[in-house]
């Protein structure tokens, strides 16, 4: 009876343990956004990555919306350890091109975003690397 008692008990600590998922309808206050748009249409793509590793697509043409598939928790780590590295909230950055890319972090009520793709203005490096890890990691 006590073995039975034991096991119940760590099942329902284990189930309780299991992070909570979101739509995106009900998204939690951090998030990592990045995407692309312009050219002929002015399609925008936006990937929305929470840190239970679950990923959102939208497409503002075809109206799309949909769940991708999970990451692993240890590559959202380091995403948002990347992230905050590159502390966006010190930036202000904003000179899009015909097509052009963003990131964007998200606390609450606080959002930052760069978005870049104008020939005509230098961009961090190290901003244009992580949107690269980004779409290398939900693929």
């Amino acid at each position: 009876m006590r073995i039975l008692l034991i096991l119940s008990s760590f099942l329902v600590s284990f189930v309780s343990c299991k992070s909570q998922q979101y739509t995106l309808d009900e998204l939690p206050e951090t998030q990592l956004i990045f995407g692309s748009g312009g050219g002929v249409t002015g399609e925008v793509s936006t990937y929305t990555i929470l840190e239970n590793g679950q990923v959102f697509y939208t497409n503002s043409f075809t109206k799309e919306k949909k769940e991708m598939k999970s990451i692993r928790k240890k590559e959202v780590t380091a995403c948002y350890e990347k992230m905050q590295a590159l502390q966006l909230s010190n930036m202000d950055f904003d000179h899009p091109g015909n097509r052009y890319y963003f990131l964007e972090e998200v606390n609450g009520d606080e959002r930052h975003r760069v978005t870049w793709g104008s020939a005509d203005y230098e961009f961090s490096e190290a901003c244009k690397e992580l949107y690269e890890e980004l779409r290398t990691t939900i693929k």
